[in-house]
């Protein structure tokens, strides 16, 4: 894998309404846990593997996070932004960056989660699979509200969302976090709302695309409310989870 070469985007368009009031004048990417604003982790982690260029996506309040994080210079990096006057979702937010990504295989990660996570071997795990997509998944709790995804003996993604698969004891669900191939954007529709996994991934799912799950255990925190918030806020505060890509946590 050529690092030099491979590029990322971060989802920060959302409106980050499951953590009212915290999100009414500040936007989700920005909220702050312990001392840093949310995105930064994610700039962190991207800059401890390699990555030189990565676009951000923003609507709800980002001018205050293009204002924040200017130009990545202060993260080492070059940061451009795509602007959503009308959202456009997970998949169309993407499908809109399309020129951005060029032809080689980038990662995409959502804005609201905290993951420690090696993305050299990430990038290996997808080169040696040759698949269209790679989906950063984990094991799936019980009654957990994500996603079931099934996957097969040899990491292949089979069904992403049947409830029948829900109980199953392989099932395991999507962090949020993926590395896909340009012409995965092709089962993107355009100029329009779409949802990576709605749209994009099931789509290639049924025209017999080869996708493949990448099983992470380590740490994850998916921000989306408040009271995963305030465990991601205690979970650093306390010490009792350390980010690899934190040079040093005070």
């Amino acid at each position: 894998m050529s690092q030099n070469s491979t590029k990322a985007m971060i989802l920060a368009a959302g409106l980050g309404t499951r953590l009212q009031p915290l999100t009414q004048n500040t936007p989700k990417a920005l909220i702050l846990i312990h001392h840093k604003p949310l995105i930064v982790y994610s700039l962190k982690l991207l800059k401890k593997y390699g990555f030189k260029e990565v676009l951000i996506n923003l609507h709800h309040l980002g001018e205050l996070i293009e204002k924040e994080l200017g130009d990545g210079q202060k993260f080492g990096l070059k940061l451009t932004y795509s602007w959503e006057p009308t959202l456009l979702g997970t998949g169309g937010g993407v499908k809109k960056a399309q020129s951005f990504f060029g032809n080689q295989p980038f990662l995409v990660l959502n804005s609201d989660i905290l993951i420690d996570l090696n993305l050299k071997q990430l990038f290996a795990f997808h080169k040696k699979k040759r698949g269209i997509a790679t989906m950063v998944v984990r094991p799936r709790e019980p009654e957990s509200p994500y996603t079931p995804i099934l996957l097969g003996r040899t990491d292949r993604v089979l069904e992403i969302g049947s409830t029948k698969i829900k109980a199953k004891r392989s099932s395991v669900s999507y962090t949020g976090l993926q590395i896909l191939e340009p012409r995965f954007l092709n089962y993107l529709p355009e100029n329009q709302e779409s949802c990576i996994i709605r749209q994009g991934y099931q789509s290639a799912l049924d025209a017999k695309e080869k996708i493949y799950g990448s099983l992470y255990t380590g740490y994850w925190n998916d921000l989306g409310t408040l009271d995963r918030y305030r465990q991601a806020e205690s979970d650093l505060k306390s010490r009792k989870v350390k980010l690899s890509y934190l040079k040093r946590q005070s």
